[in-house]
């Protein structure tokens, strides 16, 4: 069976969950969960709603207790240590600013509470909101602030107490498309110039992607996978994976070797596997042409469907009798419904894992 693989071999991370359990009346929400972060890296709790991931996040920042398991940061245990002495900072989804106080005093909170001197603090926040772009910006209210401005001060004033961990719980998930992006940038940016060792919690698989060096994708209180964005989006561990990552071709096969057939064709892959499989191949990987090149892997189709997004063409190709697939391509590439066509499926974009005969439950955000 094939094992997924969900937990970094590192000998000392800097962020070190053990058998993470925590239930509500009776009901799981994380299970024996290993993670293993390193420092400087930024790490994406990705998952659909309900999967356990700010319930997990909720216990490394102190706000949950978990029922067993240990969190260590730092070689620390921080089981038995309050909120506030563990140097984790945690942002929100909404910043969650004090109404009462000014921006410049918002940023610079967690200063005051460490008993650093008033000029010294107000110094540090200008300075910080002047890294978040917010220059001339101390003197106001929250309620003066934009959806993305106030998520700006809420970065800042994390930040600017230097945390041995980051925390971010759906950040970005109550602003629009372009100001998710530009808040995007300036996570990465200020991670890059901080060094802060950062964990992100996702349901947005293309986020978590973007965001992150190594995605943790869980499902049901469980991890499923842990691996590089690359590596779960081409080489998911189960459909289950797949399917949440946005993989949409999947056939029955039997592998011998590099050599995978279907009834109706013999298809080559750079893997060796053996025994029923479940293929799966991206539709953006398959490339489609009106003349056959390459007699490996290049299958006569006929389009069926034509759907243009405006960045693609979404073609559904008919290979064989019981095999229909997508692909997509450039917007350029024009067919009409009903054209023949030769789809190529490159050896080395061919993936597969074990044949299932239950269907795995398949859970979307």
């Amino acid at each position: 069976m094939y094992k997924c693989n969900t937990h970094s071999q590192s000998l000392m991370p800097h962020l070190h969950l053990q058998e993470l359990t925590k239930q509500f009346s009776g009901v799981t929400a994380v299970q024996s969960l290993w993670l293993e972060v390193q420092a400087g890296e930024i790490l994406a709790l990705l998952g659909p709603s309900g999967c356990g991931k700010s319930t997990t996040l909720q216990m490394i920042a102190g706000v949950v207790e978990p029922d067993s398991g240990t969190i260590t940061l730092n070689s620390q245990i921080l089981n038995r240590v309050p909120p506030e002495r563990r140097d984790i900072a945690l942002v929100l989804q909404r910043g969650l600013l004090f109404p009462h106080l000014t921006v410049g005093e918002n940023v610079a909170f967690g200063l005051k509470m460490r008993g650093v001197s008033r000029a010294e603090r107000d110094e540090k926040a200008i300075a910080m909101l002047r890294q978040v772009q917010l220059e001339g910006f101390a003197d106001r209210k929250p309620s003066e602030l934009s959806g993305g401005q106030a998520q700006r001060v809420a970065l800042a004033r994390s930040l600017i107490i230097h945390p041995k961990l980051l925390l971010l719980d759906e950040p970005l998930s109550a602003l629009d498309a372009n100001l998710r992006e530009e808040m995007q940038d300036l996570i990465l940016r200020l991670q890059a110039q901080t060094g802060v060792t950062m964990l992100i919690v996702t349901h947005d698989q293309a986020e978590a992607v973007v965001m992150s060096q190594r995605i943790a994708l869980m499902f049901e209180g469980c991890l499923r996978q842990v691996d590089t964005p690359e590596q779960i989006y081409r080489q998911p561990c189960d459909e289950t994976v797949a399917r949440f990552m946005g993989g949409v071709n999947f056939f029955a096969a039997e592998a011998h070797g590099r050599q995978w057939r279907t009834s109706d064709l013999t298809l080559f892959s750079e893997y060796d596997h053996y025994g029923s499989v479940q293929v799966t191949i991206r539709p953006e990987q398959i490339q489609v042409f009106t003349e056959g090149r390459s007699p490996q892997n290049t299958l006569p189709a006929t389009v069926i469907a034509n759907r243009f997004t405006g960045t693609q063409r979404r073609l559904t190709l008919a290979i064989a009798p019981e095999l229909t697939l997508q692909a997509w391509v450039t917007p350029t590439q024009d067919f009409r419904v009903g054209q023949s066509v030769w789809a190529y499926l490159p050896p080395s974009a061919l993936w597969c894992f074990p044949h299932r005969t239950v269907p795995y439950p398949v859970q979307v955000p």
